[in-house]
């Protein structure tokens, strides 16, 4: 008994001294300072950009990928979600990760496989390894965000999450912009290889920053093993007021994140009968809108919050509702779409406005945890309607010069307005947990 008291206490002193250390130098460099902020800041940043970058690009390539593997629309989708599907299964143990050892260290490690995937996307011979580099890419990015949500939470104060988290998204919305217009470009002077190849050098550039981000004295549990950290992910996975708010929250972010990843371009293509040499143009005001959507969400948040009184959640239930409305209107009047889809994809972004929501209704200890289960949610899902669509493209014959059935389309979207529908109305009369959401 004295001897396991003995082993507690050296491990408590042990803590502390880190702690110590740590507090030490935070001293030195105090959150408020503008060195400080470029430390903490520019490495997450840059990250969330080459996310978003590596995200989006296959929707500019997705002609070039057809034309050169001969893809279906089922295939195009299942390849394109690869990316999602590795980023979902990341997740748990990502959080965990950036519980245990904290977002910097955590992500400059994964973002290695992203290189990796770079690398073997560019020099696949086939399908099968455009599908294994897409994953390899997604497991590499999948930290991406949530580090950064981790790190600021670590050291901003909790009234200035919302901005601060608005203008690290707002940073990949540009990652989203530069895939679309500018990678076409490029595609005028060095091939898709090519360009895999630089984005894969650049990753690993950013995995070097990241490395070196500041560290936090709190950004490390140390008191939890592994098998009690899983079992709080366990504990927010079975909670009532999580899945009070968990179906629009996934749904919210996982079908604008899906289409504008792909889908978008074909539509252009194949409804809007948009010219190849357009899409791109088209596709470019679609991420320009998400990074304006990205920018203002949690300003907005906070005026509103500031001015009427009105909480968070209720800004993401009515913004959601007009996103909601917005891909109906999108169903029904097609001929409308370059006007529509740039006012749906920024609306996307504010159902980012549930991640610091989520972080209000569990411990701190747990915040990494709960980010990741969210997350996972939203690319499980992200993967089901990526490849989904292509699904049900595929149902639908082909036209006679080999695009996709607009018909199929329109199917897709109406499946995914009832989605998104049914999860608001879930949001507002679910009472499994009664408590109110007080964020």
């Amino acid at each position: 008994m004295h001897a396991l008291k003995d082993q507690m206490s050296g491990e408590e002193e042990e803590k502390e001294q880190r702690r110590d250390f740590m507090s030490s130098t935070k001293q030195h460099q105090q959150p408020t300072s503008a060195a400080f902020f470029i430390r903490l800041f520019i490495p997450f940043a840059l990250a969330f950009f080459m996310s978003c970058l590596l995200r989006t690009i296959n929707s500019v390539l997705s002609p070039t990928f057809i034309e050169t593997f001969h893809m279906s629309a089922s295939n195009l989708g299942m390849m394109t979600s690869a990316y999602f599907l590795s980023f979902a299964i990341a997740q748990i143990p990502l959080g965990v990760c950036l519980d245990r050892y904290g977002p910097g260290r955590t992500l400059s490690g994964f973002m290695l496989f992203g290189v990796l995937g770079c690398v073997v996307f560019a020099a696949a011979p086939s399908v099968t390894f455009l599908f294994i580099g897409r994953a390899l890419v997604g497991l590499g990015v999948s930290g991406c965000l949530m580090a950064a949500y981790k790190a600021f939470g670590d050291w901003l104060p909790k009234e200035k999450l919302p901005m601060y988290n608005s203008l690290e998204s707002f940073v990949g919305g540009v990652g989203g912009m530069v895939a679309t217009t500018p990678i076409n470009a490029a595609l005028g002077f060095i091939s898709w290889r090519g360009v895999f190849l630089a984005l894969g050098g650049l990753t690993l550039g950013v995995a070097i920053l990241l490395f070196f981000s500041p560290r936090h004295p709190d950004e490390v549990n140390v008191g939890e093993n592994i098998q009690q950290q899983f079992k709080g992910t366990l504990k927010i996975a079975v909670s009532g007021k999580f899945w009070r708010l968990a179906p629009i929250a996934v749904f919210g972010q996982a079908i604008y994140l899906a289409l504008n990843s792909l889908w978008i371009g074909p539509w252009y293509r194949d409804v809007f009968h948009s010219s190849p040499e357009n899409v791109p143009n088209l596709l470019f005001i679609c991420s320009f809108a998400i990074t304006i959507g990205y920018l203002i969400n949690g300003f907005v948040a906070n005026f509103l919050k500031a001015k009427i009184g009105m909480k968070v959640i209720n800004v993401t239930l009515i913004s959601m509702s007009i996103y909601t409305v917005v891909l109906g209107l999108i169903v029904i009047f097609p001929q409308y779409g370059n006007i529509l889809w740039p006012v749906f994809v920024f609306l996307g972004p504010f159902s980012l406005l549930t991640y610091p929501i989520f972080s209000s209704m569990f411990d701190a200890k747990l915040a990494g945890r709960v980010q990741t289960t969210y997350n996972m949610l939203v690319f499980i899902m992200s993967t089901v309607i990526q490849s989904g669509v292509g699904w049900i493209i595929d149902m639908y014959e082909p036209m006679a010069d080999g695009s996709y059935n607009p018909q199929g389309y329109k199917v897709a979207l109406i499946v995914l307005v009832a989605a998104l529908a049914l999860s608001i109305i879930w949001c507002l009369f679910y009472r499994k947990d009664k408590d109110e959401i007080q964020y």
